[in-house]
């Protein structure tokens, strides 16, 4: 088969001069086919909480939404399921899900016993030993599930972050209700090139779950490695976001992670030069190799190069646009940070500063509906929610939901999600700026400012994603995605709240009527 990625390189300007400091972007963009038409077989091994703090409703959709995702797999698959608390044990180990398989994973489901602690580390580490005995040609895939924050073994997201690197293993995470650490489940899923999902409602964990194992069934290259090998005269000062690097005679090696059918990989430099006056400079030869998905290695090979000059630096804007994307995720980390300190003035104005940034690229356009409009956007909205006057709880929904957000991608939305709900339902605009509009729901339904969502609502009231309604468990289940101004259903504000005939509800100056038909 071809080669599943391409490689580019670029520098943010095209000519600039011989002693300076240069930014440049390294872009792996997948080759390959729609996600749905081409998912690998996999082994998935699902490592769930059973700490008492699961106990009740979450660990039952918990173990129901393991149930479902054993319906949405096929016989190609293998499941298998961990549970941790202060100690990890096998529920079941790696089981065929074709009719006989689903119902054998099913009973183990049945009076899952609570424990003591959470000892994430200890699940992760049996769930590995699982996967190792998958057969060879499946997906190794690791999905963990909890609600609090690790207490026992590794428990930092640095101390994560590391041994996740270490197993090789795809992984993704779902976070259950306002108290799990966010940061140790988000470093864990961005360590396994997965999804980190929060779940604040547990009758959407289903939906979530579902979506965050399939797609690593849509990886075209797995394992990238990236190898940077400096000319002469240039050095590097630093790679975002960071990861460890390896230093040897031919290069700094790094680890890129996956790459999916909708989401490449992307990561900028900093150089400095020290070159001979008035050359075209060649400044670094760039290679990156990974395994695609029926275990043949590829490799692709690019140069850096520039022209160096005396005079104004020529700018490269796709170069600039691809630089300040990865600079604005470092500085969500950052007023994350500051916002564990309570000092959210300081947070938002990290990311107005990113949104300055981005208004002083030559040729930038607001609201042109480009990729640097759109995040643009998205800064702006992030800032305002730590600037906005909220409880404690309330800030904790919104950081939750948006670090969700920035987790999201194409890929981990299937084109299942939009088909029509089997539970005819609509929602009627009834004020605002949405009056009249009708609008029919489907599995999932989005409401935002952005115009990808499937209800758009123009208005500086309303957050870009600012709500969702899904249809799980026979219901619509309205859930807010961190907004800044909330959702508010008969005058409450919600975090989730499930729906009945009749229910009102706004989003920002926004109002709708909740119709089952």
């Amino acid at each position: 088969m071809g080669t599943p990625f391409s490689l580019v390189v670029r520098s943010e300007h095209q000519a600039t001069s011989s002693k300076t400091t240069l930014w440049g972007a390294i872009r792996v963009d997948p080759v390959g086919k729609a996600l749905e038409s081409d998912r690998a077989p996999l082994a998935i091994v699902l490592v769930v909480d059973v700490s008492p703090s699961m106990a009740g409703d979450p660990i039952a959709h918990a173990l129901q939404s393991c149930e479902l995702l054993c319906d949405l797999l096929d016989q190609r698959d293998r499941l298998a399921i961990v549970t941790f608390s202060d100690h990890a044990g096998v529920r079941c180990g790696l089981t065929s899900t074709d009719d006989v398989g689903r119902a054998d994973l099913k009973k183990t489901l049945i009076a899952v016993p609570l424990g003591s602690g959470t000892n994430i580390h200890a699940g992760m580490e049996v769930g590995a030993g699982v996967l190792m005995t998958a057969p060879v040609g499946l997906r190794r895939v690791m999905v963990v599930l909890s609600d609090g924050q690790p207490n026992s073994g590794l428990s930092s997201a640095e101390q994560l972050a590391t041994y996740t690197r270490g197993l090789g293993l795809a992984v993704s995470t779902l976070g259950f209700g306002l108290h799990h650490d966010e940061n140790v489940l988000g470093a864990i899923a961005a360590a396994g090139s997965g999804r980190y999902a929060y779940i604040p409602d547990p009758l959407v964990a289903r939906v979530d779950m579902a979506r965050a194992a399939l797609a690593h069934g849509g990886v075209v290259a797995a394992q990238l490695e990236l190898k940077i090998k400096l000319l002469e005269g240039v050095e590097l000062l630093r790679l975002v976001p960071t990861s460890p690097l390896r230093h040897g005679g031919s290069g700094v090696v790094t680890t890129l992670g996956d790459v999916f059918v909708d989401e490449g990989r992307l990561v900028a430099f900093e150089l400095e030069l020290d070159l001979p006056p008035s050359s075209r400079g060649r400044l670094a030869e760039i290679t990156v190799k990974g395994q695609a998905a029926d275990g043949s290695v590829h490799q692709c090979t690019a140069d850096l190069v520039i022209d160096v000059r005396t005079g104004t630096p020529v700018p490269d804007r796709e170069a600039q646009r691809d630089i300040v994307t990865v600079q604005a995720n470092a500085a969500r980390a950052e007023a994350r940070a500051q916002a564990d300190r309570r000092a959210y003035p300081a947070a938002g104005a990290i990311l107005r500063q990113v949104v300055a940034r981005i208004d002083a690229i030559e040729g930038f356009v607001a609201d042109d509906g480009s990729v640097l409009a759109e995040l643009r956007e998205q800064l702006v909205d992030e800032a305002a929610s730590y600037e906005h006057t909220a409880t404690d709880a309330e800030r904790n929904h919104r950081r939750k939901a948006n670090m969700a957000y920035n987790y999201a991608t194409p890929a981990s939305t299937p084109q299942a999600a939009r088909e029509p709900a089997p539970v005819a339902a609509r929602v009627v605009g009834i004020g605002g700026p949405v009056v009249g509009k009708i609008l029919a729901l489907a599995l999932e339904t989005t409401f935002g400012r952005t115009h990808g969502s499937d209800m758009v609502i123009p208005h500086g009231s309303c957050s870009r994603r600012h709500t969702r309604i899904l249809f799980t468990d026979d219901r619509f289940v309205l859930v807010d995605l961190g907004s800044t101004n909330g959702t508010v259903v008969d005058g409450q504000p919600i975090t989730s709240h499930t729906l009945c005939d009749g229910d009102r509800f706004k989003i920002g100056e926004a109002e709708f009527l909740f119709e089952l038909k």
